[in-house]
This record gives structure tokens, C-alpha cells and sequence, in this order.
């Protein structure tokens, strides 16, 4: 029987979430719910969930809070993430830390119930968009910035146009402290070790140019794709 905990602060879609899981999945024995990270952490439970399915979003605002979860759980606690968030980068750093299925909430809701079945077989599963967006950066072989957040994109369109970091955090309306974060964790997406080779990016012709749907590069179909791999790991595909 599977114990699942649920971390989302969005309460509408979590009890929507908790009753499909409930009718759909016989094995379920519990669901619990968490609206922040912090609320999962803080509990001590006798007995580990089977299974954990987080956003890293919450309150409008990615959360590297998450990331505690990887630590703090039971080695046989399986972690699945079920976000809003779209970023290859992500993507790729939270399969990375442990993740053993990447889902956005545009999904279907067969395709959580086959992440859940895989993930509990040893498998990993990304959905279909998942693989779409992973299969776009391998194709350009370059991170991509079609899937940076709003702030992320404010930030290096503001770089590219020298202004100062004070002007920046006013402009956007965050502290000093918040800025320094969004600046560190671009410099890791883009592998940058020093400030001034990210301004530098900024400034390149069309960096930050969307591509267009035209311009975007063919995945091919679905057979074509180009085969993801993590380490040691098969990945399930939704087909």
C-alpha cells in the first residue's frame, strides 16, 4: 500500500489532485497534504511515505527550499515532482538530485498515474512535454532561454542594458539578497564562473530572442526523439 505525501500550496488543485489519485489508485492507503515545504520538513513521522509529489513552486516563486527534501526523506521514499515550472535547467538538476519522475501540470492525468507506476517499479518517467523540452536543448546543445521565468528574463534584459543591481532589485521589486540568488542560480544554468562572461552573454545578437515556432528546432516524430539518458537509469516514456 502507498503512503503519499503531497506538497502544493495551490489548495484548489491539491484536493482535485487527492481525490483522482484516491479513485484511480486502489493501492493508495494515504494521502497527506502539505501547503509549503517548511510543513513537511517540520513534521516527524514513524513512518516514511512511500511516496512524495512536490511543486518547487510556491507563492508565485521557485523554491530551493525543495531541495531539503531530497535530504531529509527516507532512502526508500521515492520523489516525484508535479510542477508549473518549465525549465530544462530545473529539469535536469532535480533528476540529478533524485527525482524518479519530472512532470509538469499541463499533463494528463494517465500520465501521473503511469510516473507513479514506473517510479514504483525502479524506473524514471518524464511526461511527453518533459521530454519536449529536454529534447529541444539537446537539439540546440545549448540551455535554452525559452523556458526562463519572467524574473529570470527581466534580469538578463536588464543586465544587457548595463543597468546597476540597485535599479534592477527596484525595478523589480525585490531585495538585494533575492537578486543575488537569481543572478547566482542564472550563472549556474548558463555554467558562467564569473559575472562579467554572463553580462557578456547577455549582450551577444539574439541571445535573448525568443525562438519562434518557425525557428524552433524539429524534434521529429515521436519514435525520433533523441534518446535521454540518466546514469544507471532507464527512462520511461509515455507513448
Amino acid at each position: 500500500m502507498m503512503r503519499i505525501a503531497l506538497i502544493d500550496s495551490h489548495q484548489i488543485f491539491t484536493e482535485a489532485l487527492r481525490m483522482n489519485l484516491i479513485n484511480s489508485l486502489p493501492a493508495i492507503e494515504s494521502i497527506d497534504h502539505y501547503s509549503s515545504i517548511q510543513a513537511f520538513t517540520a513534521e516527524s513521522r514513524d513512518t516514511p511515505p512511500t511516496l512524495v509529489i512536490t511543486e518547487l513552486c510556491f507563492n508565485g516563486k521557485y523554491d530551493k527550499g525543495v531541495d531539503a527534501v531530497f535530504r531529509l526523506t527516507d532512502k526508500s521514499t521515492k520523489i516525484i515532482v508535479l510542477t508549473s515550472l518549465n525549465d530544462d535547467w530545473l529539469i535536469r538538476s532535480y533528476m540529478r538530485l533524485g527525482a524518479k519522475a519530472f512532470l509538469t501540470k499541463t499533463c494528463l492525468s494517465q500520465e501521473l498515474f503511469t510516473a507513479i507506476a514506473q517510479v514504483q517499479k525502479g524506473n524514471l518517467f518524464l511526461s511527453e512535454d518533459v521530454q519536449n523540452i529536454l529534447s529541444a536543448g539537446i537539439a540546440t546543445g545549448a540551455p535554452s532561454v525559452d523556458y526562463l521565468s519572467s524574473i529570470e528574463r527581466a534580469i538578463l534584459e536588464a543586465l544587457s542594458r548595463e543597468e546597476s543591481p540597485k535599479a534592477i532589485a527596484t525595478q523589480l521589486k525585490i531585495s538585494m539578497i533575492e537578486l543575488k540568488y537569481h543572478r547566482r542560480m542564472l550563472m549556474e544554468r548558463f555554467n558562467m564562473k564569473h559575472f562579467a562572461d554572463l553580462i557578456d552573454l547577455t549582450r551577444k545578437p539574439g541571445f535573448l530572442k525568443s525562438e519562434t515556432a518557425e525557428n524552433r528546432p524539429d524534434t521529429g516524430a515521436r519514435g525520433g526523439k533523441p534518446v535521454i539518458r540518466f546514469p544507471h537509469k532507464e527512462v520511461a516514456m509515455r507513448v
